[in-house]
């Protein structure tokens, strides 16, 4: 799995994305680290694999079924391939508007935590190269913390 470092990775549960919207996760391989990767997220352009511990999990699996997240302890989750998504405003848009392009987020780590409205005032510019808050404002909203 490209999306972690190999010490997360090696030892992670490998699930498939649902194959229906409000579907279910499907175990791909057990893992024994807490950790959870992913493949390619199949609705954006690019190659963006994902591993998550177990509280960007439940981040995870709230924003897959359009349920306000339940978050005990702030979560980390990589994408160390980088990512495109829709919208850095709308965790929903399937696709970016006519003639707008993809927001590509460049090799990353997450970070949820329980109040996401104390990420208010932070930065949302996805393009400066520092860290900044995707979907500000909403129950989804994370930090992305660029590393490359």
């Amino acid at each position: 799995m490209s999306a972690a470092p190999a010490a997360v990775a090696a030892q992670a549960a490998v699930m498939d994305w649902p194959q229906t919207e409000g579907g279910e996760f499907t175990e791909l391989r057990s893992g024994t680290n807490g950790w959870v990767c992913f493949p390619d997220i199949p609705s954006s352009p690019g190659n963006d694999p994902m591993c998550v511990d177990q509280h960007f999990m439940a981040w995870a699996t709230a924003w897959m079924s359009k349920k306000p997240p339940k978050i005990t302890a702030v979560g980390f989750g990589y994408m160390l391939q980088g990512g495109s998504d829709a919208s850095n405003t709308d965790p929903f848009k399937m696709a970016p508007d006519p003639g707008e392009p993809w927001v590509d987020t460049g090799p990353h780590v997450m970070m949820v935590v329980p109040n996401p409205a104390s990420l208010r005032g932070l930065s949302t510019d996805h393009k400066s190269g520092m860290p900044y808050v995707m979907w500000q404002g909403t129950p989804y909203a994370h930090v992305m913390l660029p590393v490359k």
